[in-house]
Formats: C-alpha cells, structure tokens, sequence
C-alpha cells in the first residue's frame, strides 16, 4: 500500500472514534515499522557490500590472507623448522665426534712425543756412555802405547843381533793360483788371435766365453753394478750392457 492510498482513507475517514479509524493507524504505523525496517536492510546492505569490497580489495593488496593460505605456510615452516633442528643435531652430534676424535688424537701427539723424548734421552744417555767407554779405551790405549814406547826406548839401548841366512826364506812365484792361470790363457788367447788374423781387436763375441772375463764378471763387475737389481733390464739387457761395458762404449 502507497503513502498516497493510505492519505485517500484518512480523507475518507469522518470520525477518530470510527474502527476504520483506528485499523488505518495502526495500518500507519505497521507501514512506518516497515519503511523503517526497509531503510535499516538497505544500510546493512550497503554496509555489507563496502565491507565485501574492503574485505576483496585487502585480500588483493595482500592485507589479507586466506586461511588455507595460512595454514599451508604454517606447515611448511614447521617442516623447515623440524629439518633445521634434525641439521643441527646432526652437526652437534658430528662436532662432538670431531672433539672426541682430536681429544684422541692429541692424546696419542702427546703419549708418542713423550715415548720420543724418552727414547731420545735413553739413546742420549747410550751414547754417553759409549763415548766415555771409548775415552776409557782410548786412555787404557794411549798409556799402552805409552808403555810400549818406553820399553822400545829401553831396546833402543842394546845391540840388534843380525839374522843369520838361515832364516830367510827364499821366495818363489806361485804360478799354480787359478786366477792367474786363466790370466795367462786370456793373454795367451790374444796374442793367437792377433797373430792369425792381424786384426787390432778380436770380436767380442770370441772374448765373453774366456774364464778369465767370466770371472772379472762375476766376482768385480756386477757385484759392483748390481744390474741384478734393475727392474726395467731383462737377461738380453743386462748382456748387452756387460757388452758395452767391455767395449768400453757406454754413453753416459
């Protein structure tokens, strides 16, 4: 019902006391209630729709967050943080081994610096005593020679009695010494072969099977060498070296 049908019958009402009367005031009234009901929805609706626009334009600028926003970075922090702390009682755990370890470590620096200081001053104190056992026997020698001196001074004094002839012993020349005769065949066996082929060296290969070059091999040049030794030279090597050594052509 419009305001102007509601004028329409207060004109057409003719008395205060009439029930027409009275339903049509509390017709106005139950209309004001509701224009006034009206007016206060369209504030709260309009209210509602500004809060709707802050509350979506926050949610856009970052002013607020959702919840499962929220809740999704809260978790991912507690994770971090639990990974953190797993981290760094591993670290904890690993630089208490490290202490434990050095701790050892300088424990056993110290115990071999003390077992070398102790060697040290037991080879020091051995070597002391050889040197005073050696100043001893060179004092016990030099009063030795002293009194040797003075009783080669004492035969000075008498007469030397010559040596009859009967005591030298006439001297002969050993010639039956096994190095000495493979000697003489090595000079022997030169001299033939300078003799039948005229030639100033015979070839080394006619030389290495004599005795007396096996035996300078054996017992003097390789002992001295030790090509024996030599991990990089095989037997063909070793032989074509002692070759070379007798042809006196090695480069140095």
């Amino acid at each position: 019902m419009s305001q102007s049908s509601v004028t329409a019958i207060h004109r057409r009402t003719p008395s205060a006391d009439d029930p027409q009367t009275e339903l049509i005031s509390t017709l106005r009234g139950q209309i004001q209630d509701l224009f006034t009901q009206v007016t206060q929805l369209n504030s709260k609706l309009v209210q509602s729709y500004d809060q709707r626009t802050q509350h979506l334009s926050a949610l856009n600028t970052g002013l607020l967050v959702e919840r499962s926003n929220v809740v999704e970075e809260l978790t991912r922090l507690m994770e971090r943080a639990t990974q953190e702390a797993a981290q760094r009682s591993s670290a904890e755990s690993a630089k208490r081994n490290i202490e434990t370890e050095l701790e050892e470590l300088s424990k056993d620096l110290f115990e071999g610096a003390n077992g070398m200081v102790a060697e040290a001053r037991y080879e020091r104190f051995l070597s002391e005593k050889r040197a005073e056992e050696s100043e001893r026997r060179v004092r016990e020698t030099e009063e030795k020679l002293v009194s040797i001196q003075q009783e080669m001074r004492k035969l000075d004094k008498g007469k030397w009695v010559p040596r009859t002839g009967d005591l030298v012993k006439e001297r002969k020349l050993m010639s039956s010494h096994v190095p000495y005769q493979e000697f003489l065949g090595f000079v022997g066996h030169l001299r033939g072969l300078y003799g039948q082929h005229g030639q100033a060296a015979p070839a080394m290969s006619i030389l290495l099977g004599l005795p007396f070059l096996t035996r300078i091999a054996t017992e003097d040049s390789d002992p001295t060498l030790r090509l024996d030794l030599a991990p990089s030279l095989n037997w063909l090597s070793r032989r074509s070296s002692n070759r070379c050594r007798l042809r006196n052509s090695c480069i140095n």
